[in-house]
């Protein structure tokens, strides 16, 4: 077990949740299934007569919620939530240049669940909020050792209001990447 938390504006599942339901995958292949649970297994309970490998959006969907819950992981989950920034720590350089992380404010000890005490490095600061059900927005600052951004690609393209994300030749969509790569661009 990997100590971990996925934030996202909606379920398990990401993109998969809004594509057009008619649509079929052109196949589904290994590198869509995660460890310990094969989506044709899966699929062969849920009682579906699979004539092909092609399945609906809305299938894969289903699939990476049912795994989460299969693996126990909902506490590692979040919906509703929007990142706003992710920056870098701060690190201390010592009299040899080698970088140090400030102790005080970058690492911790973390109690696991056997109750052993491991060091944490906090590397990363991550600020965003949390939509309520109410509409009201909750703000949140994590720290993390690690970060993974996944930003959007078929629903939504993410923003980040970064320097240079207008530029011409930063895309923000597949179909524009595609187009971009058949035009030699």
């Amino acid at each position: 077990y990997i100590p971990h938390i996925v934030l996202g504006k909606g379920p398990p599942g990401g993109a998969w949740h809004s594509m057009e339901g008619s649509m079929l995958t052109i196949s589904f292949g290994d590198w869509m299934e995660l460890p310990g649970l094969s989506f044709k297994e899966w699929a062969a309970s849920k009682r579906r007569n699979r004539k092909s490998d092609r399945v609906m959006p809305e299938e894969i969907a289903c699939y990476y919620k049912h795994y989460v819950k299969v693996m126990g992981l909902q506490k590692n989950f979040r919906d509703n939530v929007y990142i706003t920034s992710v920056s870098r720590l701060y690190r201390e350089k010592d009299d040899e240049g080698r970088s140090h992380q400030n102790e005080d404010i970058s690492t911790e000890r973390l109690e696991m669940e056997d109750g052993q005490k491991s060091l944490i490095k906090r590397n990363w600061e991550v600020r965003g909020y949390q939509r309520a059900t109410d509409g009201s927005h909750v703000p949140f600052c994590l720290f993390a050792e690690n970060v993974a951004l996944a930003t959007g690609t078929f629903d939504s393209p993410g923003r980040l209001q970064v320097e240079g994300e207008d530029f011409p030749f930063v895309l923000h969509s597949m179909s524009d990447f595609g187009a971009a790569i058949s035009k030699g661009k």
